[in-house]
């Protein structure tokens, strides 16, 4: 005679069997899905990975973008210098753009280094520009060489710091205080005599 419990809900009580073990685990797919979502999680860790230590595309080429900008003006002063200003106050000029930038091109340099990403020739005379050569030439025969230089100085130079304000907005915080200090450089070049308007 088996004993009839009151409530049917506490059978369970009654009953010496053990519950059965829920399988923790992908539910029942077939062996192909199975693979097809071991295929697409490993890609995702790889891309994850990648991104993880190659850091940031869009701040590389934009300090790259800087260092193009800032190898073409260093180029264009060094051609001046070589074809004699006359201006005591120009030649000066001309010597602090070259040391300011040569200084920023270090600093974003050994910044890239750092962050895994290298320049290559190419990419650093992206703006590479031989029509100006060809101005400071004739400036210099027309004994004009001063002023197309402080003309060209005052459009590249700004060209220059809108590169860096963008590549700023992008930058790690090593980035920016190094952007920032050319910013800041820039600016004291803009606001000297020759070149404030």
């Amino acid at each position: 005679m088996q004993l009839q419990s009151p409530n049917p809900d506490f059978d369970f009580m009654m009953n010496n069997q053990a519950p059965a073990k829920r399988k923790l685990g992908l539910p029942a797919f077939s062996k192909p899905v199975k693979i097809g979502l071991a295929v697409v999680v490993g890609i995702v860790i790889l891309i994850v990975a990648a991104s993880f230590f190659t850091g940031g595309n869009g701040t590389s080429s934009a300090v790259t973008g800087v260092l193009a900008r800032g190898a073409e003006i260093q180029r264009v002063t060094a051609e001046v210098q070589q074809l004699n200003l006359q201006d005591p106050t120009t030649q000066a000029l001309a010597a602090t753009v070259s040391a300011s930038l040569s200084s920023d091109q270090a600093q974003l340099t050994q910044y890239l280094k750092l962050n895994k990403s290298t320049i290559s020739k190419t990419e650093l005379a992206a703006d590479l520009d031989k029509t100006t050569d060809a101005q400071m030439q004739s400036a210099s025969q027309n004994n004009n060489l001063d002023q197309t230089y402080i003309t060209y100085l005052q459009q590249a130079l700004s060209k220059y710091q809108s590169d860096i304000q963008a590549a700023y907005k992008d930058s790690g915080p090593n980035g920016k205080a190094i952007l920032k200090k050319s910013s800041d450089g820039v600016n004291t070049l803009l606001s000297t005599p020759p070149l404030k308007p």
